[in-house]
């Protein structure tokens, strides 16, 4: 028999459809000039419309799970366990959310080249620009892009790819 993750997992939307819902609903008829001139305001309205629809799915799903429960109840351990994977489960989607909000931006709909998740010299920023292959023969001229939702825990990672190159850019959503 599964358990109360599993099946949650299973019926929960994909990042993937959050995230394509959001990004249609809310940049549906916007020319580059306005995402340039509101970048900052895009990101934030589209990660708060992924967390909003993500939010009324799990409640949904949720609510519905607990209640087909109906010939038996789950022990606390059991719903301790659901609702810290639950927790857990939402930090990483947040993450990775962040990420595809600026490439969508940055490179689908601003059309700025960029490779992703590179490894540069033992450092990994989530986005190089213009390319990894450019930055191994031209590093002066590139541009790193590391994105960290929050810093809290994270802030360590960022000093370290920042010492790769001289034009290094931080994209978070912490004050």
């Amino acid at each position: 028999m599964p358990t109360l993750f599993e099946e949650f997992k299973e019926e929960m939307p994909s990042n993937t459809v959050l995230f394509e819902n959001a990004c249609n609903s809310v940049l549906s008829n916007s020319s580059s000039v306005t995402i340039k001139a509101s970048f900052s305001d895009f990101v934030e309205t589209i990660h708060d419309k992924v967390y909003e629809d993500y939010k009324a799915a799990e409640q949904f799903v949720g609510d519905r799970l607990l209640s087909a429960q109906h010939n038996r109840t789950p022990n606390f351990a059991e719903l301790d366990a659901f609702f810290m994977s639950i927790a857990q489960s939402r930090k990483s989607r947040a993450g990775k959310v962040f990420e595809w909000i600026l490439e969508e931006l940055l490179n689908k709909r601003l059309g700025y080249p960029m490779d992703g998740q590179v490894n540069i010299d033992g450092a990994k920023p989530d986005f190089v620009l213009p390319s990894k292959d450019y930055f191994d023969n031209n590093p002066i001229d590139c541009m790193l892009l590391t994105a960290k939702r929050t810093l809290r825990e994270r802030w360590r990672q960022v000093v370290t790819e920042a010492n790769k190159t001289y034009s290094y850019f931080l994209a978070t959503i912490d004050p």
